[in-house]
């Protein structure tokens, strides 16, 4: 899995490095397009073309004949079970390519999300970060041990250890903005974990080991090595809004929304039945 996260979060970092310039709002409207265009592609060539446009013609043959039998109840019930069968062979023609684009899309929305879910830690803010051990029972010393750098300061009464479930948890604050390396644990056993500062669209990856969906999801971080006593660590960074023509909404309704809208904007360019 670390080959995959990392090959992705390159070819991530290079891809929103060409945008570097532009408001994070229309490099998401560029991605958009591409995304939608890219989907496109993979239906047109994964998809038995034929067989989806002879299902909508058939539907629409079907819909027509209930326009025009609508007085009598046997045609009309029989074009009715023929939309219905027809529908079910659309669905059917769609699980091949629905199936083909799920990983791609899979991988391209996590590396979209480490850039739009969180944003930095802002200078003077404090930030939360939580450490688990592999097992409680052993103790939590690993979690307890932190070298901060430079330009952090941790609260007086840190860290507040939760021994019954094996966490360590520390409030963090940053003077001035830039990425802090964390480094938890003792010789011979510690980990790393970067805090983003400042005010910039940057990469956020929040957590450092955890289960697996934990990972693929929120995580650019190598894997925690298996000897080590801590299971995870994950920074509380505040959540990002992505303003899209004036309105707040989540990016990844955005992204959904504006890649169907592209999708069927080049539907007739590329000649793919949907």
């Amino acid at each position: 899995m670390d080959i995959v996260t990392s090959i992705m979060t390159h070819l991530g970092d290079l891809g929103f490095s060409l945008c570097a310039l532009l408001p994070p709002a229309v490099t998401l409207v560029i991605i958009s397009a591409i995304t939608g265009i890219v989907m496109l592609l993979i239906w047109r060539y994964t998809s038995n073309q034929d067989a989806i446009e002879d299902v909508r013609k058939q539907i629409s043959a079907h819909l027509l004949a209930t326009r025009l039998f609508k007085d009598d109840l046997s045609v009309t019930f029989r074009a009715q079970r023929q939309i219905i069968w027809q529908a079910l062979r659309l669905m059917g023609h769609s699980i091949r390519p629905m199936i083909i684009m799920t990983v791609p899309f899979v991988l391209i929305m996590v590396q979209i999300g480490l850039h739009y879910e969180f944003a930095p830690v802002p200078p003077g803010q404090t930030a939360r970060v939580k450490v688990t051990m592999k097992d409680p029972q052993k103790g939590v010393a690993a979690g307890a041990a932190l070298k901060l750098p430079d330009g952090l300061t941790a609260d007086k009464n840190d860290p507040c250890r939760a021994m019954s479930i094996g966490t360590v948890d520390w409030r963090l604050t940053p003077r001035q903005a830039g990425v802090y390396m964390l480094t938890f644990g003792e010789a011979g056993d510690t980990v790393e974990m970067p805090l983003v500062v400042g005010s910039h669209f940057a990469r956020i990856s929040k957590l450092r080991g955890g289960d697996f969906f934990s990972r693929l999801l929120y995580s650019a971080e190598p894997s925690i090595p298996a000897s080590s006593a801590i299971s995870s660590i994950e920074v509380f960074y505040p959540s990002r809004s992505t303003p899209i023509f004036g309105v707040e909404v989540h990016w990844l309704i955005s992204l959904l929304v504006l890649s169907i809208v592209f999708a069927l904007i080049f539907k007739p360019l590329f000649k793919v039945h949907i």
